[in-house]
């Protein structure tokens, strides 16, 4: 392609310098002067005019150039971040309001019982009285008092919509010293705020436990007095239309049917005033419910006295009776101490110095009553059958230290 422009430029150029060569050729001699040399023009050569013809026509024939767009400058992609990690959320307390309101204890109702060390679940049921929607992002938190070896804090399993209840379970541990305890909790929402009961929401709820002596802290030794049932020589024997007392096998034999209260049957032993007394009951084939049996003790006459006693369910009561009127010191109160159902073995101990009424199971102390209208008295048995027809109690033993 170059090769052929070079071709053409140089015909035309040839045929330019032919064709001027020819007009000089034809102009009359005459009519050529000669300027002076200070005034003559300026004349170019034939070089000259070979060179100004080429490079003229050099600019004329020359093959237009082509324009190329500049290639575009390739975008990069951009690189991708780090996506965050998605987060759930935060419900914002100010946008509804937390409270909770207080049902009951599905366990360890107030003052119960426990051994040294002994571990246990304490579970409340509350009610979402607020009318947010607590999420597993919500927990059961530790306020003050005692911690008794629980976790801080408890997150919820699940989610509780307004109105709705929840069982809050908490896994403590009994301290190894006697005494009463007791831990306040409340609720924290997802905030961080903490609520509780009551309109304003600011109250807590509590776990409340005694941790008892045994009998062994009472220092006793051998007992005062003693009967195995040998035969029925210290005991009034009872017989009614509901009821029925008999020794037989080496044991005190109560049986009831349902339909009458508690019925007891005296020692003939004479009244004793300061004492801790203990008897071994073991229940029959059936035992349910509020079936209950004890000990009646410091009874001022045959119809009247203090009465303490188990029942099947396995809580435990203690009342005055002065032969009309129901007094009750410690209505029914659940135990774990006391061994519930059919054919089970417990041992009641009551500890009777003045006015101070301590009571037993299974020598863990329960529960302490204080009460001075009977100081001395006498004692006896008592059964009482609400669910088991028959319900049967065999007493296999029967003692008592007088206290000094």
């Amino acid at each position: 392609m170059k090769r052929l422009w070079k071709n053409r430029i140089f015909a035309w150029v040839t045929l330019a310098l032919i064709m001027v060569f020819l007009v000089s050729c034809n102009f009359p001699a005459s009519q050529l002067q000669t300027p002076p040399p200070e005034s003559a023009a300026p004349t170019m050569t034939s070089e000259a005019v070979q060179i100004l013809l080429m490079t003229q026509m050099a600019g004329t024939l020359a093959p237009p150039t082509a324009t190329v767009p500049p290639a575009p400058s390739p975008t990069l992609p951009t690189r991708p971040t780090n996506t965050p990690t998605a987060t759930l959320p935060t419900p914002r307390s100010d946008l509804c309001t937390d409270r909770a309101e207080f049902v009951k204890d599905v366990s360890v109702p107030d003052n119960t019982s426990f051994k040294p060390g002994e571990r246990f679940n304490k579970t409340w049921r509350l009610r979402n009285s607020g009318d947010c929607t607590w999420s597993p992002q919500y927990a059961l938190v530790f306020v003050e008092g005692d911690r008794l070896e629980a976790a801080l804090e408890i997150p919820l399993t699940g989610y509780v919509q307004p109105q709705e209840t929840v069982d809050l379970s908490v896994e403590m541990t009994a301290p190894l010293e006697s005494g009463q305890y007791q831990g306040q909790w409340m609720l924290k929402s997802a905030d961080g705020s903490r609520f509780g009961l009551g309109e304003k929401a600011d109250k807590p709820f509590w776990v409340r436990i005694v941790v008892s002596e045994t009998v062994s802290d009472l220092n006793l030794g051998s007992p005062t007095w003693r009967d195995t049932f040998k035969n029925a020589a210290n005991w009034y024997l009872l017989e009614t239309n509901t009821t029925e007392f008999k020794v037989k096998d080496g044991a005190l034999i109560m049986e009831a049917t349902p339909g009458g209260r508690e019925e007891w049957g005296l020692a003939t032993h004479a009244a004793i005033q300061d004492f801790y007394m203990q008897v071994e009951f073991r229940t029959g084939e059936q035992c349910s419910g509020k079936d209950r049996y004890g000990l009646l003790f410091r009874a001022p006459n045959p119809n009247a006295g203090y009465v303490y006693g188990f029942s099947c369910e396995g809580r435990f009561r203690i009342y005055k009776w002065d032969g009309s009127n129901y007094t009750p010191l410690q209505e029914w109160t659940a135990s774990q101490a006391i061994l519930s159902g059919a054919n089970q073995t417990n041992r009641l101990g009551v500890w009777a110095n003045g006015s101070t009424l301590k009571l037993y199971a299974n020598n863990i102390l329960l529960a302490e009553v204080r009460d001075s209208a009977y100081l001395k008295g006498r004692f006896g048995l008592f059964i009482a059958a609400a669910e088991s027809d028959p319900f049967k109690v065999f007493v296999q033993e029967i003692a008592y230290w007088l206290l000094e």
